[in-house]
């Protein structure tokens, strides 16, 4: 773990131990009170509004991902690039598939199917699930949340439907004009060769796990000369600024070389015959 990640950990505590005390205090307080369950105090109507706010910023966070994610999914299919086209159908170096994973792709459409199905039930024939007295009570911030999941089921139907009946591209292509790194399924499309300033080998924090806590996770980074274009051709604008706070946050890490990151388990063992393309075609020798 380089200095840089070991800071960017220790400003996280000054988030995630506050919020952690905060809300033991509150566990205490509604215990030593004999209702640990309540949470109608007014005496602790300020933990409720933290409780509230936290939740809203999450749920605000997450939709506009999801919609970022629905923008950038129907936009891929009628979007156009000329460079993209010359480097996809120029001689091909390696092709790596994503693994075969027929069986957790039915069971993932299938379970996103009977989302949608149960979804439109309680839409559109509410009766037959739920009974007036219940139907009444429902809020209309409950309301809001069925609206956001209704949307989020079917959009993975339709991409778990064609994901499964289509298949998968391919995770990476390498042309003798350029590459395509597409783990799952999107990207910053093809990247040329003469555009890639510098290749090299470093790490990332990623959450391994909730117990385990913010781990590295080993990468091929690459800089390009003007990342702004591809990424204005490749996104639509709601997610070219996620992608972009994401883009300075992976250059803050790797110290300068997250514009593109490459996770050598994506690649296999091709990850040595990929590295030897980009020292090839970028004329870079790639370091750690």
């Amino acid at each position: 773990m380089t200095e840089t990640q070991k800071r960017i950990i220790k400003k996280l505590r000054w988030i995630i131990y506050p919020l952690a005390g905060l809300m033991i205090l509150d566990f205490i307080l509604r215990f030593f009170s004999n209702s640990p369950l309540d949470t109608n105090k007014q005496s602790f109507q300020l933990l409720e509004w933290l409780d509230q706010a936290i939740w809203i910023i999450v749920f605000v966070v997450v939709g506009v991902g999801v919609l970022a994610l629905i923008l950038q999914f129907f936009s891929a299919l009628f979007r156009k690039d000329a460079d993209a086209y010359e480097a996809a159908k120029a001689k091909r170096l390696i092709v790596i598939n994503q693994p075969n994973q027929l069986a957790g792709s039915i069971i993932l459409w299938v379970i996103a199917l009977g989302f949608t199905i149960f979804g439109n039930l309680l839409l559109f024939a509410p009766d037959m699930i739920l009974d007036e007295e219940v139907r009444s009570e429902i809020e209309f911030s409950e309301k809001i949340i069925f609206g956001f999941f209704y949307i989020i089921a079917h959009f993975l139907a339709i991409v778990f439907g064609l994901r499964l009946f289509k298949g998968m591209p391919p995770v990476f292509i390498a042309t003798e004009k350029g590459f395509c790194y597409e783990p799952a399924g999107i990207s910053s499309g093809w990247i040329l060769w003469k555009d890639v300033v510098e290749v090299r080998e470093s790490t990332v924090l990623y959450g391994s796990s909730v117990t385990n806590g913010p781990r590295t996770m080993p990468v091929l980074g690459i800089k390009l000369i003007d990342p702004e274009t591809y990424n204005a051709k490749a996104f639509v604008p709601l997610l070219r600024k996620l992608v972009n706070v994401g883009q300075k946050f992976n250059n803050y890490q790797t110290e300068g070389v997250g514009d593109i990151l490459i996770r050598p388990e994506d690649l296999g063992t091709n990850y040595d015959q990929v590295k030897a393309i980009f020292e090839q075609y970028t004329r870079k020798t790639i370091r750690l």
